[in-house]
């Protein structure tokens, strides 16, 4: 029999909810009364709190689980689907415990209330129990509640360790018999399992917890969350739901004050603003609602204003302060606070709302409202700390505006002002606490005096201010930080800028500053970012501060004595430099933070025909110094260098690029045999890829003498380079008794008219690791591999995959025989248009030792196997007499194409038949049925077979 206030209870529950049948459904386009929603909310939470009956349930007997009151919602398509997950993660075996997070008032206790009674009322075999944890977790007391609800009455023991066993042993033997379902609603902390006593078995009963931490989901559930986040998420564009931002706009409409609008919603969100502890964790969020509503913000945007108004401190570098901000960005995306979208983050409406109704008191936020004049004075609050007219339309203000507000440390105005707007002499004279001036994107065209008196600044911002012609003096600013005039194109000059000592970022590019005034940057040892257009090399070799640098120097003199400064630098520098003598131009990208740029160090050199030497190497007035840990370098027109021996070694570079060097012979070694210096030295350690094209002397790339050794070398590209006879020259010296080559995959040559050999005998036992050659548009090319040595080592070629020939019209051959047994792994022959190739794999008439292998040669009963040869396409040669005397065993063939091969009559290719087909080939392509027919291909069933594959 049921307790007689339980009756009482229910009743008032059925009361309650005919009363909210009589409400109108709601939509988009009808809300009900607002007064009526506000009471009947406020009964059923009255009801809720009531419902906890501590006698129980029953009169007599064993106490029933009761349902919880569940609100009558509409649900939408993600109840639905969320409702389903988690149904199926608590009915199915193999999860035992399953978080759900999101902000505070989004629906995680709907939902699971809803989850809590399905499971009542349709499954025999589970137990629910419903925990509501908040905010003070108290591990004694959640053990209390954990017991009652098994229907045990109240755990006596004190002691924590016994308590904790008593209820891990009752939570085990409840679950023998059904499977329990543990439900902790709304946990704020992390705490131990078994601590409570809650057993983490995978045959224990199952944990469901509701957060609004993401991090602490992640600790107890061992990263298997179910995020439910924020509302608007969910809700956006589903129709059938009510839109977050329309009922925002309504409650507005309707008059409803800010105390009954907190008791609704914002007291609830608040919970999660108040939830990180860290006073600056919350102060960047208020600043985050600075900005208009539904606005994409670029994390280091925001990051930037959190380092202007000072909420950042503390840290030395730049770096350091990014990171911080970051981690603070981190710990509100985890709080559902803000919302991520590709490296940008936003706040949902609701958020917004909240945190500047916690700011209302000391912030006038206007950001996109469309505002076309100012505020007046009056509404300029003497106590007001924060004010923001971001992106609006403001044509006016007036003439003799003067706002008292002396707390005021930040005014953001930038994308607001725009015509002829003037801004009054008067209008910062009583705002002599100002910190942060923001007018960045505005359409004033000049600027009042009286910020030169705004003495307490630390950031003035008028980046992009594209008409701004005038700035007034700074040197009295001496607490600026900050200060960005990128892209203000009329600004010809700033005065006092050499007397901002704490100035740490300055960009002055893009402006009407072409060039600072010589030692004007020689005060500003704090520097720590710097943009600019063009500078004097000395001024900044005394900025060691500097993270960030983007600018040009006056001439090779400036910019080598920068790159003896960078080499002593003691931070760890990225870079892009670009020298273009004939432009004069020498510009340098520097970061410490490769966050802002690539993680690489390059340096491009364009028309020069000067010495390039490395910094610390011998060099003279003319030369061009790089930087010793460069790890590309790129070259074009640089007709002073006959070969690369000043340059190196450079222990890090790892892509060499050159183009159109039109003296140079070799990189390394000497042309001739003869050489005054018989010793050449490893200059590119660490090289991976090589690349030279149109360079008309160039002979080797490695000439006599030379000690040729690349660990790490895996491409060769070599174009149009007219002279070229090798990769190596015959009197170059390789590596013993390890490869030369041991990581070279490609080779790829093109155009080199005087080249006759790609892979020289004597480079065949350095390639261990080569997989790809092509060779396009050379006409002496006579051979491709070099005849096999007495022996080659285990292993060389044995990874080549892919040969690809095109018009080489001196080449007769494609392949010895001798190597065929050497390439298990060939996937590609590709042979196009060499007008003189009469066979693809030939052979030389006798026995010879390769290796451990004994191959018979002069017979047509030779059998060799290509067991990965997958393409086979030989397109106009017209000498092309056969493919190969033997037998060749192609077990993967896909594709063969024989186009314009009039003389091509047998092929002897053995393909694997399985039940009467051929299981790897797709397609056979010939020229017409005349020169199918023309083939000779095994035994005449055999062709026929293959008929059904072949393709005109």
């Amino acid at each position: 029999k049921q307790r007689i206030e339980v009756v009482n209870w229910l009743k008032n529950v059925e009361k309650l909810r005919k009363n909210f049948q009589r409400l109108e459904p709601a939509s988009a386009e009808n809300l009900p009364a607002q007064q009526e929603v506000d009471m009947l909310m406020k009964e059923a939470e009255d009801l809720i709190i009531k419902s906890k009956f501590s006698e129980g349930l029953f009169e007599v007997g064993d106490a029933k689980v009761s349902m919880l009151l569940e609100r009558k919602l509409e649900a939408g398509k993600a109840f639905q689907t969320n409702t389903k997950k988690i149904l199926r993660c608590l009915t199915e075996n193999h999860i035992s415990r399953l978080g759900i997070y999101g902000m505070g008032g989004v629906g995680k206790t709907t939902i699971m209330v809803h989850v809590h009674n399905w499971l009542l009322k349709n499954t025999s075999h589970v137990n629910v129990l419903w925990i509501a944890v908040s905010q003070d977790l108290n591990i004694h007391k959640l053990q209390g509640d954990i017991w009652k609800a098994l229907k045990e009455g109240d755990l006596v023991e004190e002691d924590a360790m016994k308590r904790a066993a008593m209820l891990f042993d009752k939570l085990i033997e409840k679950g023998k018999s059904v499977q329990l379902v543990l439900i902790l609603d709304d946990v704020w902390e992390h705490f131990d399992l078994d601590e409570v006593g809650i057993p983490v078995e995978a045959d224990g009963p199952k944990l469901v917890l509701t957060t609004r931490s993401f991090e602490l989901i992640v600790e107890e559930c061992a990263g298997l969350p179910l995020g439910i986040v924020t509302m608007a998420r969910t809700m956006r564009g589903v129709s059938d739901l009510f839109e977050w931002k329309d009922i925002l706009e309504r409650l507005k409409e309707s008059n409803m004050g800010p105390m009954d609008m907190e008791k609704k919603v914002l007291a609830n969100l608040k919970l999660s603003y108040s939830r990180p502890s860290n006073h600056e964790v919350q102060q960047c969020f208020l600043s985050c609602a600075l900005y208009p509503q539904d606005r994409l913000i670029h994390k280091f945007e925001l990051i930037e204003f959190f380092i202007d108004e000072g909420l950042i401190g503390g840290l030395d570098k730049r770096e350091k302060q990014y990171d911080r901000g970051l981690t603070i960005l981190n710990k509100l995306e985890n709080v559902c606070l803000l919302e991520n979208d590709q490296g940008m983050v936003k706040m949902h409406d609701l958020i917004r709302d909240m945190a500047l109704h916690v700011m209302s008191a000391t912030s006038i936020v206007k950001a996109g409202k469309g505002l076309t004049r100012i505020l007046s004075e009056e509404c300029w609050m003497d106590g007001v700390e924060k004010v923001s007219f971001m992106k609006n339309d403001i044509r006016v203000i007036p003439s003799n505006m003067s706002p008292n507000c002396p707390k005021l440390a930040t005014l953001i105005l930038n994308d607001s002002l725009w015509g002829d707007v003037l801004i009054p002499e008067s209008f910062f004279k009583r705002l002599e606490g100002l910190k942060v001036l923001n007018l960045s994107g505005c359409g004033i065209r000049e600027l009042p005096n009286s910020i030169s008196d705004l003495v307490n600044l630390r950031a003035l911002l008028f980046r992009e201010c594209r008409e701004l012609h005038r700035i007034p003096y700074l040197g009295k600013l001496s607490s600026l930080r900050k200060f960005d005039v990128h892209g203000c194109r009329y600004l010809k000059a700033v005065e006092g800028l050499e007397l901002l000592v704490n100035l740490t970022y300055l960009d002055l590019s893009k402006s009407g500053i072409e060039r600072l005034v010589e030692g004007t940057l020689a005060g500003l040892a704090n520097l720590q970012y710097l943009k600019l257009g063009e500078v004097n090399g000395g001024d900044v070799t005394k900025l060691w501060a500097l993270e960030t640098l983007d600018l040009s120097f006056q001439n090779v003199v400036d910019f080598n004595k920068y790159m003896r400064f960078l080499q002593q630098s003691s931070h760890r520098h990225y870079y892009q430099l670009v020298v273009n003598h004939k432009k004069s131009m020498w510009s340098a990208f520097v970061y410490v933070d490769p966050r802002f740029g690539t993680s690489e160090r390059k340096i491009d050199i364009d028309c020069c025909d000067n010495a390039i030497v490395r910094a610390g190497g011998e060099s003279n007035e003319d030369s061009i110094l790089i930087a010793q840990d460069v790890q590309k370098l790129v070259g074009r027109k640089c007709g002073g260098m006959t070969n690369l021996s000043n340059i190196g070694p450079l222990e890090s570079l790892k892509v060499l690029m050159m183009e159109e060097w039109e003296n140079l012979q070799t990189l390394c070694g000497g042309v001739d045999e003869v050489t005054d210096n018989p010793d050449y030295p490893l200059l590119f350690p660490q090289l991976k890829i090589l690349t030279v094209e149109r360079c008309p002397k160039l002979k080797y790339l490695f000439g006599h003498h030379s000690k040729v050794t690349f660990p790490y070398l895996r491409q060769i590209v070599i174009k149009n380079c007219d002279e070229l006879q090798g990769i190596a020259a015959a009197g170059a010296t390789f590596a013993t008794p390890l490869p030369a080559f041991p990581s070279l995959e490609k080779i790829v040559i093109e155009h080199c008219a005087n080249m006759k050999s790609v892979v020289e005998s004597e480079l065949l036992p350095h390639l261990p690791n080569l997989r790809e050659v092509t060779v396009q548009h050379c006409e002496k090319m006579e051979e491709i591999i070099g005849r096999a040595p007495q022996t080659i080592p285990p292993g060389a070629l044995s990874l080549l995959t892919s040969l690809w020939i095109e018009r080489c019209p001196n080449l007769r051959k494609l392949l010895t025989h001798e190597l065929l047994c050497h390439l298990p792994n060939l996937h590609g022959i590709i042979v196009h248009d060499c007008k003189r190739m009469e066979e693809i794999i030939g052979y030389e008439g006798q026995r010879q030792l390769l290796g451990d292998e004994v191959c018979c040669l002069n017979t047509s009963t030779a059998r060799f196997s290509l067991p990965k040869l997958k393409v086979l396409n030989l397109i106009t040669l017209p000498e092309l007499g056969s493919i190969y005397d033997g037998t060749i065993n192609c077990d993967s063939i896909q594709y063969i194409r024989l186009w314009d091969c009039p003389k091509l009559k047998r092929i002897p290719l053995h393909l694997p038949i399985l039940n009467n087909s051929f299981p790897s080939l797709r397609e056979i392509s010939v020229d017409d049925d005349a020169s199918w027919e023309s083939l000779e291909w095994g035994p005449p069933h055999v062709k026929s077979m293959l008929r059904r594959f072949v393709y005109f």
